[in-house]
C-alpha cells in the first residue's frame, strides 16, 4: 500500500509586501523544501503549530496554566486552546474538525482544518495537495515558491481520557446531566457544590474536554448557560441555574463510561404524594400477605411409602399443610393458597405457577424423607442452591423424580432446570435468597426448641419445585418414613399439630421481622 504524503505549498508571492514582511524584513530565508513530521491522534493527522511559527519566525505567547497559545501571524493573532476544537482568529471564532492537543510544550492542530483556517484568514494564496511518495517530481518549484513537505510517518496511540459529549435530560423531578467519556472514574474523581442556588459547579479530575464546544447558552430549559474550563488534569463545568435545585447525586456507570448527575427539584405537594404512593406500593410488594403451602406428591404419586402400616408421604404432608393453613387463616389476616387440598396429582411446574399467579410472598413445600440407611432420621430445611453434600443431592434427585409421572409434554417444561447455577444467577432469585435464609434460620431455631425430633439443620440443593417460585421459598423434610421412630412420631396427630404450630410461630416471627425492615 502506498503511503500518502501531505504536500503544503506556501505561496509566498501573493504580494511583494507579504514577501517582504515574512522574509526580507525578518532576514530569514525559507529553504526550498522542509519536512515536517505529522502525528496521528484518533486516526486524524496533526502537526505542531510551532513548526510553522519556527519557519517564519512567528512570535508565540503561551500561558501554561490555561493551556492557551497565541500566534502572531502578520497583523492577525490566532489563539489556540489545548483540548478545544475552537480557536480565535482576531475576534472571530473558528472551528476545527478536532480539538488541539498539547504535547509537551507544543500545541498540535489537525492538519486540514488548521490549514484551511490559515488560508481563509491569513494567507489567501496558501496551497497544499496530496501526492504519493513514489512521485519523484512532487511539483514544479516555481521561482520564489517555498514549499513545505509534511510526511505522515508517525502514529501516536491516543490514551487521553476525555469528555466526548454532554447531554441534558429534563425530568419531572429535576434535570439529569449525562457526560460521555472514554475513561474510568471513582467517586473521588467527581466533586460538586451549589452556590447561592444560582450556580452548580462540577469538577471531574483525570480528564480533559473541548472547553468551547461544551460552553453553551441556554442548553436546556433549566440552565441559562454552561461554562466549561479544561485545565491540566481536570475539567470544571459551571452551570447558571434558572431554578432552585435541592440536591445532586453524581455517579459513574462503568458499563457505559458515563457520568450521570441528577439535579433534584425541591418536592412540591404533588411530588410528595406521588413518592408516598410509590413507597406504599413498594412496601406492599414486599409485605407478607399471601403464603403458598405446597403438600408434596399426591394422587398417583405417593412419595415415600409408609412402613409398619403407617401413612404415605403424600398423606402426612397434606395433613400438616391443612393444620398449618387453618392456624394461619384463624389467627392472622394472611391469605393462604394451597397447591392441593385433596389427594390429587399436581405437576411440579404447576405448583410454582399457582404460587406466582396469586402473587405469593412465601412458598413452603412439605415432604417426608426416605433413605436406605434406616437409622437416618430428623427434620431438614432446604434452600434452593446447588447441592453441597451427597445426602442433599440424593434428596433432590428423589423429589425431582416425580416428573417421570407427568405427561410427556409437561417434561419439556423442565429443560434447563438441571443447570441450577444459571437459575441462581437470576436477579429475582438472588433478591429473595436473603429472605429465604432468614426464614430458614428462624424455623431451624424453633424446631430445635419445640419439636422433640432431631434437627438436621439448614441444607441446600436443587429442587425443581422451588425453581420457578419468584419469592422466598423453602422445602421441608419433616422426618424419615424409613426410620421407625420418625415414622411413629409423624403418624401421631399431636406431633403433626406441634410441627404445624412451630412452623406457624416461625412464620409470624419472620413476618414481624420482615415488616419491621420494610418500615425502616
Amino acid at each position: 500500500m502506498q503511503k500518502k504524503i501531505i504536500i503544503i505549498i506556501l505561496n509566498l508571492i501573493i504580494t511583494l509586501n507579504l514577501l517582504a514582511d515574512l522574509h526580507i524584513k525578518n532576514k530569514h530565508v525559507v529553504p526550498k523544501t522542509l519536512n515536517i513530521e505529522t502525528v496521528y491522534f484518533d486516526k486524524t493527522p496533526y502537526f505542531s503549530a510551532h513548526k510553522i511559527a519556527e519557519i517564519y519566525k512567528i512570535r508565540i505567547y503561551n500561558k501554561k496554566s490555561t493551556g492557551k497559545y497565541v500566534f502572531y501571524f502578520q497583523n492577525v493573532q490566532i489563539k489556540i486552546t489545548s483540548n478545544s476544537s475552537y480557536l480565535m482568529v482576531g475576534t472571530k471564532i473558528k472551528h476545527m474538525a478536532s480539538p488541539a492537543v498539547q504535547v509537551g510544550n507544543e500545541i498540535y492542530v489537525p492538519v486540514y482544518s488548521f490549514l484551511n483556517i490559515l488560508k481563509d484568514n491569513v494567507y489567501s494564496g496558501l496551497k497544499y495537495s496530496l501526492v504519493n511518495d513514489d512521485v519523484k517530481n512532487i511539483f514544479a518549484i516555481k521561482e520564489k515558491i517555498k514549499p513545505i513537505q509534511i510526511q505522515p510517518n508517525k502514529t501516536i496511540d491516543d490514551q487521553r481520557v476525555r469528555i466526548f459529549d454532554i447531554d441534558y435530560d429534563e425530568r419531572k423531578n429535576g434535570l439529569s446531566i449525562i457526560i460521555s467519556t472514554n475513561g474510568r472514574f471513582s467517586e473521588s474523581d467527581i466533586s460538586f457544590f451549589f452556590k447561592d442556588d444560582k450556580w452548580f459547579y462540577l469538577t471531574i479530575y483525570g480528564c480533559s474536554a473541548d472547553s468551547l464546544k461544551f460552553s453553551k447558552n441556554n442548553p436546556t430549559k433549566s440552565l441559562y448557560r454552561v461554562e466549561t474550563i479544561s485545565k491540566e488534569n481536570s475539567v470544571q463545568i459551571s452551570m447558571r441555574l434558572k431554578q432552585k435545585f435541592s440536591s445532586a447525586d453524581p455517579h459513574y456507570n462503568p458499563e457505559t463510561k458515563q457520568i450521570v448527575i441528577p439535579l433534584f427539584l425541591p418536592l412540591n405537594e404533588e411530588m410528595k404524594k406521588e413518592i408516598a404512593d410509590k413507597i406504599a406500593k413498594a412496601k406492599k410488594a414486599w409485605t407478607i400477605d399471601t403464603i403458598v403451602l405446597d403438600a408434596g406428591h399426591g394422587g398417583k404419586d405417593s412419595g415415600a411409602p409408609g412402613h409398619w402400616r403407617y401413612k404415605h408421604e403424600k398423606d402426612l404432608a397434606l395433613d400438616v399443610v391443612l393444620r398449618l393453613g387453618k392456624l394461619i387463616e384463624k389467627k392472622t389476616d394472611i391469605n393462604v393458597v394451597y397447591t392441593r387440598k385433596t389427594d390429587i396429582f399436581i405437576p411440579l411446574w404447576k405448583r410454582t405457577k399457582i404460587a406466582n399467579e396469586c402473587n405469593g410472598k412465601l412458598f413452603i413445600s412439605f415432604h417426608i424423607n426416605a433413605a436406605k440407611n434406616k437409622k437416618a432420621n430428623g427434620f431438614e430445611i432446604y434452600l434452593l442452591r446447588t447441592g453441597r453434600s451427597a445426602d442433599a443431592i440424593r434428596v433432590a434427585e428423589a423429589e425431582n423424580s416425580v416428573i417421570q409421572l407427568e405427561a410427556p409434554d409437561d417434561k419439556e417444561k423442565y429443560k434447563g432446570y438441571n443447570n441450577i447455577t444459571n437459575i441462581l444467577a437470576n436477579l429475582v432469585h438472588s433478591t429473595n435468597m436473603y429472605d429465604s435464609e432468614s426464614f430458614a434460620e428462624i424455623l431451624s431455631k424453633n424446631v430445635s426448641q419445640k419439636v422433640p425430633q432431631k434437627n438436621r439443620g439448614v441444607k441446600q440443593s436443587g429442587f425443581f419445585v422451588l425453581v420457578g417460585a419468584s419469592m422466598p421459598k423453602l422445602l421441608l423434610e419433616l422426618g424419615y418414613n424409613t426410620n421407625r421412630q420418625d415414622a411413629k412420631k409423624l403418624n401421631n396427630s399431636r406431633h403433626r399439630q406441634l410441627i404445624a404450630e412451630t412452623i406457624f410461630n416461625s412464620i409470624v416471627e419472620f413476618k414481624i421481622q420482615s415488616d419491621k425492615s420494610i418500615k425502616n
